[in-house]
């Protein structure tokens, strides 16, 4: 039901995968949407409304979204049982080149493009559906996104090797060892990396650990859990179940039963 699509290699630094949703579910039944530290747009190529969230958002027919920098689980419902997504996720910082706007005026929000002037019109979601098979909608896709690359804005390097060695360090990195490397100050660090990513470092690093801790936990049995917190930079099992239904609304349990090769951007409830 749910695949990934890796991007053409000019677009890889910017793009972390072109992902697909699509299938049957069973409408009042819901999806937990896990924090993974991107943004996304997303793009509904059904005729109906068929997930909604407890802010008024709705998934209305042939509407593309921006999603913004989530900190912590979602909960989508559905309310109807045919689903079709097609998703643009973009690596932490990917999105700025594409744009100048300040990804963290959008942390924790899903906003019609019809309301918002990024990237991609509003009525990409049809043209999409026009299109006869999934090949040709991620080559539309990907044209468009390497028109507007020969338009590109300029990255924040530093911003970008920092959360490279976020991710390179799981999340476990202070943010007082962060700046020294950067050699910012901790105020106008901060400030350009939400802008750029939407989280701040502390955010980010969290959520990093939080999917580094996750991964594992897919690997291992439940008399490991211990052992599994503290490598993955837990105080004890109490922190990472804490964390877990923080960021998750799961305990680490969960993971455990679901199998390392899938990617897991949510659960099913």
């Amino acid at each position: 039901m749910y695949q990934e699509y890796q991007p053409h290699a000019i677009l890889a630094p910017y793009i972390d995968k072109y992902w697909e949703v699509k299938g049957e579910l069973e409408p009042g039944s819901y999806m937990k949407i896990l924090p993974d530290g991107c943004t996304d747009f997303i793009f509904n190529l059904e005729d109906t409304g068929n997930l909604e969230d407890n802010r008024q958002f709705i998934a209305k027919p042939l509407h593309g979204y921006f999603v913004g920098a989530m900190k912590t689980y979602s909960e989508l419902l559905v309310r109807a049982r045919s689903i079709h997504m097609l998703g643009v996720r973009f690596t932490p910082c990917g999105l700025t080149v594409f744009t100048r706007e300040a990804l963290g005026e959008f942390t924790n929000q899903r906003v019609c493009l019809q309301d918002l002037n990024l990237l991609f019109h509003e009525e990409f979601a049809v043209w999409l559906r026009e299109k006869a098979t999934l090949g040709e909608r991620l080559l539309f896709i990907e044209e468009y996104l390497l028109l507007r690359l020969k338009y590109a804005e300029t990255i924040d390097k530093q911003v970008v090797w920092t959360a490279g060695l976020i991710r390179q360090a799981g999340g476990l990195l202070s943010i007082r060892e962060l700046t020294d490397r950067v050699c910012l100050c901790q105020r106008h660090f901060e400030r350009r990396f939400k802008h750029a990513t939407g989280f701040t470092p502390k955010e980010y690093s969290r959520i990093v650990k939080f999917r580094r801790a996750m991964d594992v936990l897919r690997q291992v049995s439940r008399d490991n859990l211990f052992n599994v917190s503290v490598d993955c930079g837990y105080y004890d099992s109490s922190h990472l179940v804490k964390e877990f239904k923080k960021l998750s609304g799961s305990s680490p349990v969960v993971f455990m039963s679901l199998p390392e090769d899938v990617p897991i951007t949510y659960l099913d409830v």
